[in-house]
């Protein structure tokens, strides 16, 4: 017996895509309002200079980690078409 062919057909592809999108819409959606809820919050406590601090220590945070990180990839050798005079 022969296995039949399980490729799904084009419309069955396009409903795919079409739910995918749909999905990614209302998620884009929701995190619109939970972004406009965090920053009614932090205006009506009034916290925008403290937290904006915050945010700038984390990104000075990730900063740092990516600079460590960089050197690991490395060999740390200079490379063979450079030449030192």
């Amino acid at each position: 017996m022969k296995s039949k062919n399980k490729k799904t057909s084009n419309k069955e592809r396009d409903e795919q895509i079409t739910h995918l999108f749909k999905s990614l819409f209302n998620l884009s959606q929701e995190v619109r309002m939970v972004r406009g809820l965090l920053e009614n919050y932090i205006l009506w406590n009034g916290d925008v200079e403290k937290f904006t601090e915050h945010l700038q220590e984390e990104q000075e945070k990730r900063k740092s980690e990516e600079r460590e990180a960089e050197p690991a990839e490395g060999s740390g050798t200079p490379e063979a078409g450079s030449k030192t005079s």
